[in-house]
């Protein structure tokens, strides 16, 4: 079954959310809604994805969270909804 969901990031941002990481899914889709969120993707880079923005986040991708804006609000769009999330570092 797969999930959608809004994430209000309304923690400040810390050093110990830039941990590599991957998620094992079969979709992942993500919508900034609001504000601004920036990641860096193993082999793409560092991307600031801003209101409208809408990636769709490839199976097992290492990626890093490296900040976001105090009004940040995404929509999710995952399958499975339960999945595992792997630190890769």
């Amino acid at each position: 079954m797969a999930a959608g969901h809004v994430i209000r990031m309304t923690a400040p941002f810390t050093e110990a959310q830039r941990q590599k990481h991957h998620h094992n899914v079969e979709f992942q889709l993500v919508y900034v809604l609001k504000g601004w969120f920036k990641n860096e993707f193993e082999g793409e880079g560092v991307h600031v994805m801003r209101e409208g923005s809408c990636w769709i986040q490839p199976p097992g991708i290492r990626h890093g969270v490296l900040g976001w804006s105090d009004d940040c609000e995404l929509l999710e769009i995952i399958l499975p909804a339960a999945h595992e999330t792997v630190n890769d570092e």
